[in-house]
């Protein structure tokens, strides 16, 4: 349900800010905390949080118990999701290229990266993450990438499930963009609120969870947002997310308690044998997507 934008005095400033992806000034209010842009389709979180707070919440309890059940112990599953991001890097970037992954967490994705891309770099903002893959010896560095001096150093940049974290993320893809050397590349990937499934299931879409998600995109907003940072859309794509059995069953059953799919979900973790819960399965519910884009 879309209405009339209606704000409290201290976020008027923010709603007169033009759109961060399109440029546009056309809210109205969506549920009770979200606004979306009637030009480009974006949805974000009404309130503004300082990155001082956003920053906190990234420590060792979102990795375990609070965002994800065990992070490191469904390493498995996400290499098998991350396998496929690098096969869409393969297509744009030869072999011996520069690399930079922009919230690279437990360095997972790094480890694929160093065989065909050695000169590849990762950051994160979150320290336990970063002291993970500096003890396997990678280059990992903690900070923020606003305060990093990149300049025109990398052969592609990439953010996985990364940019729906961002308060600010036109600044985000500016300073991506500034970091890659002429004609580099841009990967990202981000749900797609423009789907089907997000448009059936509404405020019950299991993406939308603020605090951790700020931006939910469409294909147009992400369109925007590189166009306006001078980087050329060349591809889209839908994302196979690989997920373990067993991890699957506790967040259905954490997130949806006592509901038919949560008490299901619970049931079937208490008769599945443990063997069985740790395989993993992909899915694809053409709700999450990857996007391609080249510095123009």
């Amino acid at each position: 349900m879309t209405t009339e934008l209606e704000v409290r005095p201290e976020e008027q400033q923010w709603v007169d800010r033009g759109c961060v992806c399109c440029g546009q000034i056309d809210w109205r209010k969506r549920w009770e905390e979200f606004i979306v842009c009637q030009h480009c389709g974006v949805m974000t979180v009404q309130k503004c949080y300082s990155p001082e707070e956003l920053t906190a919440f990234y420590q060792e309890e979102y990795f375990n118990g609070e965002e994800y059940i065990d992070y490191v112990a469904d390493k498995p599953a996400q290499l098998k999701t991350l396998r496929d991001h690098l096969s869409v890097i393969q297509k744009y970037v030869p072999p011996g290229r520069s690399v930079l992954e922009v919230g690279c967490a437990y360095r997972f994705f790094l480890e694929l990266l160093a065989a065909d891309y050695p000169q590849s770099t990762g950051i994160d903002v979150s320290a336990p993450g970063i002291e993970h893959a500096a003890r396997q010896g990678l280059d990992a560095r903690l900070g923020d990438l606003l305060t990093m001096s990149f300049d025109k150093e990398f052969d592609a940049v990439c953010m996985w499930d990364t940019i729906e974290h961002l308060p600010n993320p036109g600044e985000y893809v500016s300073a991506c963009a500034q970091a890659l050397a002429p004609g580099g590349h841009l990967f990202l990937s981000t749900g797609d609120f423009n789907a089907l499934l997000p448009r059936l299931q509404g405020r019950k879409w299991r993406q939308i969870h603020p605090l951790t998600h700020l931006y939910y995109f469409t294909r147009k907003s992400l369109s925007e947002i590189c166009r306006r940072n001078g980087l050329d859309v060349i591809s889209f794509g839908t994302v196979r997310v690989h997920r373990k059995l067993g991890s699957s069953l506790e967040a259905l059953h954490r997130f949806h308690g006592q509901s038919l799919s949560g008490r299901a979900a619970s049931l079937c973790r208490s008769v599945i044998p443990n063997f069985v819960q740790n395989f993993s399965f992909p899915l694809d519910l053409r709700d999450t997507l990857w996007l391609a884009a080249r510095k123009l």
